[in-house]
């Protein structure tokens, strides 16, 4: 195992053969911004983020699925700039932002040319690079937080002697990171279980825990979190309860089913990663969990990574699924051991992957940006009917309210509209702008359980939107609460003129009496 290194004994000299191409390395980092800030505005809005869009018009302490970072940034930025995509700003510069604690993380705990190999897989990584769940989304802020903790932390434990004077302001760091963390997303409570797990293991640092600035940073960032909590307490933990539940474990299981949603994950990891950058993580981790060091910068990293990389591995045999992004947070702390273990290999070996890995991030990029505006409709034509295509949520609606269909539900404009899918909501919410009421009735109601009450809109027309494979028992579900629905029309959405989706628009007169959700202030007693 190579010794820890610091800023100054980590640059190597200029006769050693071994110079990084720090000049490449950073013009790689600057095209991956630029690759983003173009996805950023030629692609259309995805499901998640037009929910987030539209429930985020509606300011709140907290939030059903998440806590509230991300939606406060959207509702601050919409507030000065509108809905367009320019909305995705602050979360295009959250990304982008968190190279610094990457490379600072790095670089104090293996020295500078392990900083640059990081940055590199950093952003190499495909979903890194292509962000295929959108920008609005919690991860950005849970990111650059948790990289903030971690290199803060990092230097508390790893700098030389005379930076001891600032421990006591890189405490009070640790705590607003933590915060912003917590903030963004309840899986950011690894890191701080991961601070307690290493110091309780590491007989150096143990010291830390007799040391009140820990706990004084602890007490920031639970007065950052407090919001989610207050709103949780004040809605019988259901965020919470919701987030928790879809990580609980059931009956271990080796059943066939369980292994193959299992080889699924590790599958799609190596896909989100790219298998150049999966190869590189999973080695270093490797590397590290030998090094019988329990006070080393390995042994901190794997104390961040391998709890939750358990837990989550585990999950698929306990009978849970796993979404993909759920590691985006997880893999964060690998990537420094990675560029320990590249900054090792041979100027010839770091040359051959270095070009492969380029290549391959930039094909991924371009066919990703393609697939997002153009669709797979080539792929998808020679697949069984009921395969799903993953880019059908990723394209923005036209306004539906000059639409033929629209025009057929009579005037004047129906009050509010409604939709029997939160996802479908969102993209109608976010194609009709703030002007129209959006809501959700069904079992799945998500955010829009808080931020509808149908009580303001008794005796009030609405606009049903349906899926149209599903018309007929949504619009079944529905008629009870109306006094009548008139005869549904048709409408389609897709790219380059397709219909790539078809819905039906019904007018539901007269709204007869409130729906009660399932939860939420307007539940059913």
């Amino acid at each position: 195992m190579a010794p820890l290194r610091n800023v100054e004994t980590a640059e190597p000299s200029a006769g050693d053969g071994r110079q990084t191409p720090a000049r490449l390395i950073f013009a790689f980092v600057l095209a991956c911004a630029i690759e983003r800030a173009i996805a950023m505005l030629v692609i259309g809005f995805k499901g998640d983020e037009a929910y987030t869009l539209v429930v985020s018009r509606a300011l709140a302490l907290s939030y059903f699925d998440h806590p509230p970072l991300h939606q406060w940034l959207l509702h601050g930025f919409v507030a000065l700039f509108g809905e367009g995509r320019w909305v995705r700003a602050p979360f295009w510069a959250a990304i982008v932002l968190a190279n610094i604690p990457m490379f600072g993380l790095s670089r104090r705990l293996f020295g500078r040319e392990a900083a640059y190999w990081t940055l590199f897989a950093f952003n190499a990584a495909t979903y890194v690079l292509v962000l295929p769940n959108g920008f609005i989304v919690p991860d950005m802020t849970l990111q650059l937080s948790l990289l903030s903790a971690g290199w803060a932390m990092a230097e508390i434990l790893f700098a030389p002697a005379g930076g001891a004077g600032r421990t006591t302001a890189l405490w009070l760091a640790v705590g607003v990171a933590l915060g912003g963390a917590g903030l963004s997303k309840y899986s950011a409570i690894f890191a701080p279980l991961g601070f307690f797990g290493f110091f309780l293991g590491a007989p150096k640092h143990r010291r830390w825990l007799w040391d009140i600035r820990p706990y004084v940073g602890a007490l920031v960032a639970l007065a950052i979190v407090s919001p989610a909590l207050i709103w949780n307490c004040q809605n019988d933990s259901l965020s919470l309860s919701f987030q928790a539940s879809r990580a609980t474990p059931h009956e271990l299981s080796f059943d066939i089913q369980s292994l193959w949603q299992w080889l699924g994950i590790l599958g799609t990891q190596i896909g989100l990663l790219s298998p150049w950058v999966f190869a590189p993580l999973a080695l270093a981790l490797i590397h590290a969990a030998r090094n019988r060091d329990a006070d080393g910068p390995e042994r901190f990293l794997l104390w961040l990574v391998a709890p939750p990389l358990a837990l989550f591995v585990l999950l698929p045999l306990l009978g849970q699924y796993v979404l993909p992004h759920w590691f985006n947070s997880v893999w964060l702390f690998a990537f420094p051991l990675a560029g320990q273990w590249l900054a090792g290999k041979s100027r010839i070996w770091l040359k051959t992957w270095g070009l492969w890995t380029a290549a391959t991030a930039v094909a991924t990029a371009i066919i990703y940006i393609l697939a997002m505006n153009i669709g797979m409709f080539w792929i998808m034509s020679r697949l069984p009917p009921d395969a799903n295509d993953p880019t059908v949520l990723s394209y923005d609606w036209p306004d539906v309210s000059r639409s033929p269909a629209w025009a057929a539900l009579g005037v004047p404009a129906p009050a509010f509209v409604v939709a029997d899918n939160w996802r479908y909501a969102g993209k109608i919410g976010a194609a009709l702008g703030p002007e129209f009421p959006v809501c959700t009735l069904g079992d799945d109601p998500r955010e829009f359980a808080f931020t509808c009450d149908t009580l303001a809109w008794i005796g009030k027309d609405a606009a049903i939107v349906v899926v149209k494979a599903d018309a007929e028992r949504g619009l079944k579900a529905l008629a009870p609460y109306f006094a009548r629905i008139d005869a549904p029309q048709e409408f389609a959405v897709g790219r380059g003129g397709r219909a790539e989706q078809v819905f039906v628009l019904a007018r539901g007169r007269a709204l007869t009496h409130p729906y009660l959700f399932p939860y939420g202030p307007h539940r059913e007693k």
